[in-house]
């Protein structure tokens, strides 16, 4: 884990439940962050490796992240061009 002024981030080489950068890329998204473009996984890739990493603060932060999922895909929250930019899951 890392922490910046922001907050809170983690990043995997190989996160669990995936098969790393070759898996994730193809439901990836790029986003803008300041002048920055930076490729995130989908929030579906997301939910599957929380769940498979099975840490507490994983399975603590799934219901919401599901939640969110449910609503972009009913079209009842605006979930901006990617589920990344709108939550912060650690």
């Amino acid at each position: 884990n890392l922490t910046c002024s922001a907050g809170d981030f983690d990043l995997a080489f190989l996160p669990s439940g995936t098969g790393g950068y070759d898996d994730l890329v193809y439901n990836a998204t790029t986003i803008a962050i300041s002048a920055v473009e930076v490729t995130v996984a989908s929030l579906a890739d997301v939910i599957r490796s929380k769940d498979a990493a099975g840490r507490p603060k994983d399975i603590a932060v799934l219901p919401v992240l599901e939640q969110h999922a449910r609503s972009m895909r009913e079209g009842t929250e605006d979930g901006g061009a990617s589920s990344g930019e709108t939550l912060r899951a650690t």
